[in-house]
């Protein structure tokens, strides 16, 4: 099965993650807040903000390792999202996760074959993928790898590797190693966080 994506523009890509640690504490964070506007969200939010860096530096190594990209480029690719969702019965949840659009094939091992034809490799385990009537050219003010969609000179497609986000769920264990990593990273940090909205730090 190829590994190329076969898309007409950048598709964003969002990959939830379940943050079981974030919901299990929104009622302890906000009675301890309680007095204080808005001060669930900043607490919160700050604590996810570091659990999603630190689950993005547990991702990037195993990544990289698994697909032909450069660890800048997961890390620029890859964003982190969180927010609140008032229910009906008055109680908050969190939406937290992460956020990539899909990336462009020669950000990945992409090199010229025999005869002008192109090579690409996404996943290191996989042997390079002949692409019989791919181009590099500049379009959209940016060079990519293209294909024409029909007989005719246009339109042409831009070729892409996946998002940030399927590559880190292509391994289960990858993914226990990042949910884990941002749990501990939360835990130490909410507490903090709390204090911090106490005691009116960082505004």
């Amino acid at each position: 099965m190829s590994d190329v994506v076969n898309v007409a523009g950048s598709h964003s890509i969002y990959a939830g993650l379940t943050v079981d640690i974030a919901e299990e504490s929104l009622d302890r964070v906000s009675k301890v807040l309680a007095g204080i506007n808005g001060g669930i969200y900043k607490a919160v939010g700050s604590a996810l903000a570091r659990a999603a860096a630190a689950g993005k530096t547990a991702a990037k190594g195993a990544v990289t390792k698994e697909y032909t990209i450069s660890q800048g480029e997961f890390l620029s690719n890859t964003k982190n999202i969180n927010h609140f969702v008032k229910e009906t019965g008055g109680g908050i949840s969190v939406v937290f996760g992460f956020r990539g659009n899909v990336i462009p094939l020669l950000k990945f091992n992409t090199k010229y074959g025999d005869g002008g034809r192109i090579a690409t490799q996404v996943k290191r385990t996989s042997s390079a993928e002949l692409l019989e009537s791919a181009f590099i050219a500049q379009a959209g003010g940016h060079r990519g790898v293209f294909e024409r969609e029909g007989p005719a000179r246009l339109p042409i497609r831009q070729l892409f590797g996946p998002a940030t986000p399927q590559m880190m769920y292509s391994n289960e264990d990858v993914l226990d190693d990042i949910e884990q990593k941002m749990a501990d990273t939360y835990e130490k940090r909410i507490d903090h966080e709390i204090l911090r909205v106490m005691n009116g730090w960082g505004g």
